[in-house]
């Protein structure tokens, strides 16, 4: 809105603010649910990937939770990412930017992650959408 004011083109991408709930495990999304998909008719791969199978969580005992990445079956562009666990908040921004370039779930799976973090499920979920995750 300030750079409408300030006489500048504007731009907010509504489909990727991302949300976060602030419990215990927190929930993060970005993007359309499953059911948003079917009801659209959108065609889609889902891949979920556990903390319980993240070497960080298992290390803090964090292990309660997962990452879903949906992707367009045609064109691997991701369409939502949902995290439920610790630390869920903070890994969400990851997807919102992704989504907002029209980054695919390949993308998303081939970029180097530290290891060990938790954001490495985030990695995991994506290249589930297409392969294989590498620790499951």
């Amino acid at each position: 809105m300030a750079e409408i004011l300030a006489g500048q083109a504007g731009h907010v991408n509504y489909d990727v603010i991302p949300g976060v709930v602030y419990t215990s495990p927190e929930v993060a999304s970005v993007g359309k649910t499953e059911e948003e998909l079917k009801k659209a008719g959108v065609e889609y791969n889902a891949g979920k990937f556990p903390f319980s199978a993240n070497g960080r969580a298992r290390s803090m005992l964090k292990t309660d939770g997962f990452v879903k990445v949906l992707a367009d079956k045609k064109t691997d562009r991701v369409l939502g990412v949902h995290i439920v666990g610790f630390g869920a908040g903070e890994m969400i921004h990851e997807a919102a930017v992704l989504m907002e370039f029209g980054g695919s779930s390949e993308d998303l799976a081939r970029t180097c992650h530290a290891h060990p973090t938790m954001s490495e499920t985030v990695k995991e979920a994506a290249l589930a959408t297409f392969a294989k995750p590498i620790h499951m």
